[in-house]
């Protein structure tokens, strides 16, 4: 995550005082008073599955979409969002192949009301699946219909019922993709994640596929979950809500987290949003986590529920660092 700010006052003081949250100062007798607006940029790509049997779980995907559409519209999130196909064989035969579906290639708050029938891209493409393949083509730097931003928190939604079969770009049973990502979305500035990856599809050896086609799990996408903390949800639910919600609240989360500059003291930490004080709360208010980024651990305060900001709300976070006195 980055974050900005409109700083309104920093004061030396004597003795140790309270720092604002996201600026790493250099001495622990400063003050920070401002505020402070989250990044809201976030590009989607939804990568479906558009193999034989898959359009009862498209057709299940797109009927929630729009949940969370609504929530990303309310708080005033600026997203891009694409959609591809599992399909990387010639174009000639599967013109859905190796391209963004539809025009144009991307869909903003303008649009988005095409979305829910751009993921029903139906079953008619390859039974080789190569995802992971789709992805890294979409969003390569070198791609026609590039909708990736550097300063935007990119969030990669895979749908499938079987094991990836990439093999153009990369190995999917290796970290070949993982370290795609990672080049391709290093960390923001402040040490935080550029990329999420979530998976909806088979977590264990059992069939929900009501024509009786084969399934499998779906390892290689859980290798891309399990580096970037994402979601994984079962594809056999009877609805994706819950799925949906998860993805939703894993991308939000992301994007509203606030990054402290120093290891805080959790006992000193007091928050307002809109002039409203929050509480530790993992329902309706704030919780303080860790993301390890390699050698890094960052410190986060994330939002939940009701007292999660808008974009432009002011939020103003007041903590002592660990060890002051």
């Amino acid at each position: 995550m980055v974050l900005s700010a409109l700083m309104m006052a920093l004061v030396n003081t004597t003795g140790c005082s309270n720092t604002g949250t996201k600026f790493a100062l250099p001495q622990q007798n400063e003050q920070f008073s401002g505020q402070t607006f989250y990044n809201n940029k976030v590009d989607m790509l939804f990568v479906v599955d558009n193999s034989k049997s898959m359009l009862q779980y498209q057709q299940r995907l797109a009927a929630k979409v729009g949940d969370m559409v609504d929530t990303l519209n309310s708080l005033g999130m600026d997203y891009r969002i694409g959609v591809t196909t599992s399909t990387m064989a010639k174009t000639s035969d599967y013109p859905s192949a190796r391209k963004l579906v539809g025009n144009p290639v991307y869909l903003t708050s303008a649009n988005v009301n095409l979305l829910a029938d751009r993921i029903i891209v139906g079953e008619s493409g390859s039974d080789l699946e190569r995802s992971l393949d789709a992805m890294k083509l979409v969003t390569s730097p070198d791609f026609s219909g590039q909708f990736l931003r550097s300063d935007a928190l990119f969030s990669v939604i895979f749908i499938s019922d079987e094991v990836d079969q990439s093999s153009e770009f990369g190995n999917p049973d290796s970290n070949d993709f993982v370290n795609y990502l990672n080049t391709r979305k290093p960390l923001f500035d402040d040490g935080t994640r550029g990329w999420i990856a979530n998976y909806i599809g088979i977590l264990t050896n059992q069939s929900c596929d009501s024509l009786g086609g084969h399934v499998s799990i779906g390892t290689q996408f859980n290798k891309l979950v399990d580096a970037s903390n994402g979601v994984k949800s079962s594809i056999c639910a009877a609805d994706l809500s819950s799925a949906v919600a998860n993805i939703k609240a894993r991308i939000i989360s992301q994007l509203t987290s606030y990054r402290f500059g120093d290891v805080p003291n959790k006992a000193t930490i007091q928050v307002t949003v809109g002039g409203k004080a929050i509480s530790e709360d993992s329902a309706n208010g704030w919780t303080l986590e860790t993301e390890v980024n390699g050698a890094t651990t960052v410190y986060l305060l994330k939002f939940h529920g009701e007292a999660i900001p808008a974009a432009n709300e002011q939020v103003t976070v007041n903590y002592k660092p660990n060890g002051a006195t």
